[in-house]
């Protein structure tokens, strides 16, 4: 079994659930933990499908603040909340998707 992850692994089948970004980015469902760096710009962190997404948990933080906002922004036509903004080193959220929408079960802020 455990031959068989590392070859799925090699083989680029198996996906990392951890991004760190320092530009935009379009999640997918495997990008579970995303990490930004604005120290050059401002960018938007765009949430993979609700639909697709149903019953997992994302989380997003800003960890290094070149003084850009992150933008974090539903992918969907219906869209039960507005844009979430990280402005400060240390914010962050846990998002939560149950297949309709997304909800925050956690913030995190400095």
């Amino acid at each position: 079994m455990l031959e068989e992850r590392k070859a799925a692994i090699n083989d680029g089948q198996v996906r990392d659930k951890y991004e760190f970004v320092t530009a935009a980015l379009v999640m997918d469902v495997y990008d579970m933990c995303v990490e930004c760096d604005t120290t050059a710009a401002a960018f938007a962190v765009t949430l993979p499908n609700v639909a697709l997404a149903k019953g997992k948990i994302y989380t997003i933080m800003l960890v290094t603040d070149g003084g850009f906002d992150v933008t974090i922004q539903d992918n969907d036509e219906a869209k039960f909340w507005s844009n979430l903004t990280l402005d400060d080193a240390g914010d962050g959220y846990a998002l939560y998707s149950n297949g309709r929408q997304w909800f925050i079960i956690s913030t995190v802020t400095p």
